[in-house]
This record gives C-alpha cells, structure tokens and sequence, in this order.
C-alpha cells in the first residue's frame, strides 16, 4: 500500500518525501536501457543557477519532511561544473541525504576530493558487469578499468579521510550481465564497508515507461494483476524538477515530461505537487486504475523493484 503523504502543519499542504532536481540533462555514455539514447525534444544543458537556488530555497521551509534528495535525473551530475557547490547550498539551507548517482567514468581524483568535502551523504556508482565487454556494451562511452578504479579510488580516499559517505554500487540486470552477478557481489563485497552503511543492490531493467522497451519485452507471460492494479508510489512520494523547469508525472515521464504537471520556472515546486493534475493521477491510482494511463500501462518500475537484491 502507499503510505499517507507528510502534511504541513501550517500551510497543509502535502509535502513530498523525495526531492529529486536534475541539474544537468545529458551524459557522457549511452546506455542501452536509457531514454538518453533516445531522440528527445528537451535541450542538453545544465540548469540555471537562478532557477536552482529558486527551487531549493522555495523547498527549504519543508526540509524536515523531505526525506532525501536527489541531484540527478537524466543526466550525469559530473557534467554539472558546479555540482559541487550545489550539494553545499542544498546542506546549507537544511536538507539532509542528498545523493547523486554517477557512472564514475569522470570520477577522477580531483572530482573524488571535491565531492567527499561536500559531505554528500550518498553516491551511487553505477557498474553493470564483471567484464569490459559486457560493461561497455550496456554503457557505450564509458571505459570499465576506470570506472572500476574511480569507484576504488574514491572508497579509499573515503576511508582514508574518515568521512561518513556512503557507496551504493548498482547492478542493473539485464540478458547480456545477469550471468554475472554472484561474480560482482562477491568482487565488490572485498571493498565496501558495512560501518559506512555501504550496499550493494541489483534489480532488473525496466522499461522507463514504454520509452526503451515494452512491457513484454521485460517481463513476458510474467504479467502480475496485483501489481498492475497497484498505486504506484511515486506520483504520491516524489517531486522531480527538471533542467529546464519542467515538473513531470514521475521518473519514468522524465525523458520528455508528456504528462508535464507544471513548470518551477513559475509556480512553486510545492504548490504544482498539490495541484489538480498530480491530485486526479493520484485518484486514479488509488482507484487501482493505473493502467488507464498511457505511461502506466507500460511501466514496469514496480516489476523492478520487486526484484531488487540488496546486501
């Protein structure tokens, strides 16, 4: 069931749990199960800084509620120069687990040093296989060795300089590296730390609502009527705010925001999450009727997440 959302107790309005802002759209590699190998009408750019400080600031009275915030969407945060000082400004106006998610090919020394000062509470490196060729053929455009030794690199200089961030290493399964998953975890456990709070997690590729794949590409004759009936979470717990301002329905509507719920360029990020649109989407996953929706219907997020292995 999804859980009642956290309420204002001044204003009551419906606040959500997780704050993700994309502040740069756009990537070095091209991933094969990732909208951004797909042909989009949205601009590559990192965000304004005006509209980034507008956002955060505008969010900050309901820091307490937000639960974790994300500084990643489509995109690679390293792209964004100053990402940096943008995990600082979201500390200093009061929130609390910020991640970013990285595929750590530009992770280099320098960008380690700088990101452990930050004091991010989460990075989430993003590695899909054992062996360079399997590796390179999910994510072309990437170079395994380094990102291998980036995500080494940083975990000692974390240990090293004693700070408290923590490393999720993400595995994506997919036909051509599920094989190798008992080969990575046993690899990647020699150099975590569980005192860090560190956390290896693997689940299987969805479809990023019908942009990359179909539903029964993904799961087949596995069709589940409970899960196809079930509200999906994040249209009750998640506000997205895109590079350039736009608020889509969820993560899979990222890509090209077609179910555009409202634009932070001119309406407070807390006021769109409460409008009339996210309202009737949400009655009508309550009403179990989620299918009805385009997106939806094609979506095989929570197929994923049912299948999600963390040690």
């Amino acid at each position: 069931m999804v859980e009642i959302m956290s309420v204002d107790p001044v204003n009551g309005l419906k606040v959500p749990k997780r704050l993700q802002i994309e502040t740069v759209y756009g990537c070095n590699a091209r991933c094969i199960m990732c909208a951004l190998s797909k042909s989009s009408a949205r601009k590559k750019g990192v965000m304004d800084e005006e509209l980034f400080r507008s956002v955060v600031d505008s969010m900050s009275p309901y820091c307490s509620r937000v639960e974790k915030v994300d500084l990643f969407a489509m995109g690679e945060p390293l792209l964004d120069p100053g990402i940096f000082d943008r995990i600082r400004y979201v500390r200093e106006k009061g929130f609390r687990n910020i991640s970013i998610s990285t595929n750590a090919d530009l992770l280099d020394s320098a960008k380690q040093e700088l990101l452990l000062e930050t004091g991010i509470e989460t990075v989430i490196f993003s590695i899909d296989g054992t062996e360079k060729q399997t590796h390179e053929s999910i994510r072309p455009g990437v170079t395994f060795e380094q990102v291998v030794d980036n995500c080494r690199s940083f975990l000692k200089m974390r240990d090293a300089k004693n700070k408290d961030t923590r490393a999720v290493i993400r595995f994506i399964r997919q036909p051509n590296n599920k094989s190798q998953w008992p080969k990575f975890k046993s690899f990647w456990q020699q150099h975590i730390s569980s005192a860090r709070n560190d956390l290896l997690i693997a689940y299987d590729v969805n479809t990023m609502g019908g942009t990359v794949s179909s539903k029964g590409d993904i799961i087949g004759n596995r069709c589940n009527e409970e899960i196809e009936r079930l509200p999906c979470h994040q249209v009750f717990d998640r506000l997205i705010i895109l590079s350039d301002g736009s608020v889509p329905l969820c993560c899979e509507d990222a890509p090209n925001a077609e179910y555009l719920m409202g634009d932070a360029k001119t309406t407070d990020p807390i006021v769109i999450f409460n409008n009339e649109k996210f309202t009737r989407i949400r009655e009508i996953h309550t009403n179990k009727k989620k299918t009805t929706l385009k997106i939806c219907d094609a979506c095989t997020l929570l197929y994923s997440e049912a299948t999600t292995e963390v040690c």
